[in-house]
């Protein structure tokens, strides 16, 4: 089974832990092949090679942030060159 593992998030909440890029907490993001989400703090600060095939398409799954607990949406977008990984508040909070 291929995982694609990034640890690089930060929580799109003001005032999480998580939020500020000077902060040392980063949320860790584990995607499935079926770009099924888990997130979590991160376990390690060893890197890891993971690989996960493009279907170049865009999903949005619902998750919380491991550290605030408050809702958030992982955005996986494969629709280009590359893949990106970002978490944002739910878009029906807004």
């Amino acid at each position: 089974m291929s995982l694609l593992i990034r640890t690089h998030l930060l929580c799109p909440y003001f005032d999480c832990i998580a939020h500020s890029r000077k902060n040392i907490p980063r949320i860790q993001a584990v995607v499935d092949e079926e770009r099924r989400v888990r997130l979590r703090k991160p376990i390690s600060t060893e890197i890891t090679r993971t690989r996960l095939p493009y279907l170049h398409k865009h999903w949005v799954r619902p998750e919380k942030c491991p550290y605030c607990k408050k809702p958030v949406e992982v955005v996986i977008d494969e629709t280009h060159i590359g893949r990106h990984i970002y978490l944002r508040i739910p878009k029906t909070m807004l």
